[in-house]
């Protein structure tokens, strides 16, 4: 908490007699006036030892009331420190430049003694008001920034544990959850590194991307076990019963969505669930999108899926070699891929076999 202690003062006239002055009328006051005669010295000593109040005057050599109170503006240590002018001149544009330099008030020569302390006192009160207001918006920022991330935490566990449900139903994607969010994350970052679409691959966007990689497939909940446990191949009727699961998980997410607007990590999730089986040249699904219509983060998980899916087993087919899969994806760049992502992969392959012979099934 914020002390209120006896109001320290520093004076900056080049007129000895006025700092005398100055200086008894403060200590009457109940204050501690420093007296230097000088800019520079003021400066100098403020910076050492801030006070809470300058009583400057305007009219000195070398370096100007004016002056002297820009610099302290200027500086961060000392710009939040009232600064009262004083001038033995009556004229309003002294006034108003005193208070254009940042100044917080205005008192004239000669001095009358309860004004002087009047506003002292004021000003002084006005700034430790202040300093309490920042110490308890700090205090509560830093209750409020503890219990989001206790939400936050609570609120990813939650979906977290709805996404893993969600991929243990598919008895044959073991790890493919986990995979995917790790491929994602690096080809985003490769990308980001070539120089491609560096105003929207930011770190926030990244980690976003990454964290949310889990949602993809959160609307095969909504698939129906007779289907989605199917051993062997799918119908064609069933497999347009499995293509929902994009719509599923999207518009599960969209409803959350609508409890927190401005929640980035749903927002991403909506994206990733809607739009990964979309391809780049619109015989994706579920709308057809092409090109870059389709947002860049499921431009780049779909990639990444298809890898996990083609390396991995399934219930009527043997896995592919990484060999194999590296030349389908290349073969597939500008029909089912984003060439960009594909350019990052090729940079990426052996981290990827790498990746996958370590995050086994």
């Amino acid at each position: 908490m914020v002390e209120m202690n006896v109001g320290n003062v520093l004076v900056v006239d080049d007129a000895h007699d006025n700092l005398r002055l100055l200086s008894t009328l403060l200590k009457r006051g109940g204050l501690v006036p420093r007296p230097v005669d000088s800019g520079k010295k003021a400066f100098e000593v403020a910076v050492v030892d801030p006070p809470d109040l300058v009583l400057l005057d305007i009219q000195m050599p070398e370096m100007s009331g004016f002056e002297v109170c820009q610099r302290f503006m200027q500086d961060e240590r000392l710009q939040n420190i009232p600064i009262i002018f004083i001038s033995g001149y009556q004229g309003t544009d002294d006034k108003v430049k005193a208070f254009q330099a940042g100044g917080v008030d205005y008192v004239s020569k000669p001095f009358q003694e309860q004004e002087v302390l009047a506003r002292v006192w004021a000003h002084i009160h006005l700034k430790k008001l202040r300093e309490e207001l920042v110490y308890h918006n700090k205090q509560l920022e830093e209750i409020v920034t503890k219990q989001v991330e206790i939400i936050t935490a609570s609120q990813m566990a939650t979906i977290f544990a709805l996404a893993k449900l969600a991929e243990s139903r598919d008895k044959g994607t073991g790890q493919h959850f986990e995979r995917v969010r790790i491929f994602t994350k690096k080809l985003a970052l490769q990308m980001r590194e070539m120089g491609l679409y560096e105003d929207i691959l930011t770190p926030s966007f990244i980690d976003n991307l990454y964290q949310a990689a889990c949602l993809h497939d959160i609307g095969k909940v909504g698939v129906p076990d007779a289907i989605l446990l199917k051993p062997g191949k799918v119908t064609p009727v069933e497999y347009e019963e499995i293509k929902k699961h994009s719509i599923y998980g999207a518009d599960t997410l969209a409803e959350v969505l609508k409890y927190f607007p401005e929640n980035q990590f749903l927002q991403m999730g909506v994206e990733l669930a809607r739009y990964h089986h979309e391809k780049w040249d619109g015989t994706g699904y579920p709308e057809g999108l092409v090109g870059k219509d389709i947002p860049l983060s499921a431009r780049i998980i779909a990639l990444a899926d298809y890898y996990d899916a083609l390396t991995s087993i399934r219930c009527y087919r043997e896995a592919f070699s990484h060999e194999e899969t590296i030349q389908m994806i290349y073969r597939e760049s500008g029909r089912h891929f984003d060439p960009d992502v594909v350019k990052a992969f090729r940079l990426l392959d052996k981290e990827f076999k790498r990746i996958r012979q370590e995050i086994q099934d």
